[in-house]
């Protein structure tokens, strides 16, 4: 039994009506009359009959009647109580993500939700995907964003943002590699360590390109410092090119090959862990935003 049917029941007694509580509530008259019978169905009993070309309730009618005003008033009130407490809310939210969203996503949603919310507090933590997946999936973190896409059955992905990635180095060091890109392999690369969704994309990209035996390596554990090892010409590698665009403008980092990768980034949530009103709000946030 949904409450919309009770409401449609209401409005038809007050108007007597059918067509006047169509009207009210922006249906068709064969809607109205079907949300009608739904209900004689679900409770058993005839609820209307007719009368002088009006609509007026039978005696189980009227008994439902006056329940369905008082259910309809309450939950009315708990709504607005809800919404009161949300607006007056000084809830907690903590949120899971990998490196880019967190750089580049949700300090945008946070500072979106302050200006809803300005009371809510935050709290950020940072790792590679793969723990992110691990805390939402087991329910110690109610959502998270990362840049992979697993399925896990108690798990809703949302797609969320872009980004391409360019193969980079300090332009007076590495400048030469443009003419001859065979000699790419035998630098030093600074990678993103295990875990990382940005590693596996650029493990793919470097065996398509038939790089996969580059001759060393630089481990990072986030991708500000794989900029900052770029940018102090310690090696060479992927970053995102929105990040360094200024660099690449101003020429003191060049992009190495045409060939970029396309990297794709996700909002997860757990589907059976209980939201607070303050987290609840995070999500319908980032649902609204970014549904298409």
């Amino acid at each position: 039994m949904r409450l919309s049917n009770l409401n449609t029941f209401v409005k038809v007694m007050k108007f007597k009506s059918i067509s006047r509580a169509a009207q009210e509530l922006h249906l068709t008259q064969p809607a109205v009359t079907k949300q009608i019978k739904a209900l004689e169905e679900y409770y058993g009993v005839v609820l209307t009959q007719r009368q002088d070309n009006q609509v007026i309730p039978t005696r189980e009618g009227k008994k439902l009647y006056g329940y369905a005003v008082s259910i309809l008033t309450e939950n009315c009130e708990l709504l607005n109580a809800f919404k009161s407490e949300l607006d007056d809310s000084s809830g907690h939210i903590e949120l899971m993500a990998s490196n880019y969203p967190s750089q580049y996503i949700v300090p945008a949603l946070i500072t979106e939700m302050s200006g809803i919310n300005e009371k809510m507090t935050y709290s950020i933590r940072t790792s590679h995907s793969q723990d992110v997946y691990y805390h939402v999936k087991n329910g110690i973190y109610t959502a998270g964003f990362v840049g992979s896409k697993k399925n896990y059955p108690n798990i809703e992905i949302l797609e969320i943002d872009t980004s391409d990635m360019v193969l980079v180095g300090v332009a007076e060091k590495y400048g030469w590699l443009k003419e001859s890109p065979e000699k790419i392999k035998d630098q030093i690369f600074v990678l993103r360590t295990k875990g990382s969704a940005t590693l596996q994309e650029v493990k793919k990209h470097l065996d398509l390109s038939k790089m996969d035996r580059i001759r060393a390596f630089i481990e990072c554990d986030s991708n500000e410092l794989v900029e900052r090892l770029i940018r102090s010409g310690a090696g060479i590698g992927y970053y995102f090119e929105g990040a360094i665009r200024k660099y690449i403008d101003d020429g003191s980092l060049t992009v190495l090959d045409d060939k970029r990768i396309s990297r794709k980034f996700y909002y997860i949530y757990n589907t059976q862990r209980y939201k607070s009103i303050a987290e609840n709000a995070f999500h319908n946030h980032v649902i609204k935003k970014y549904s298409k």
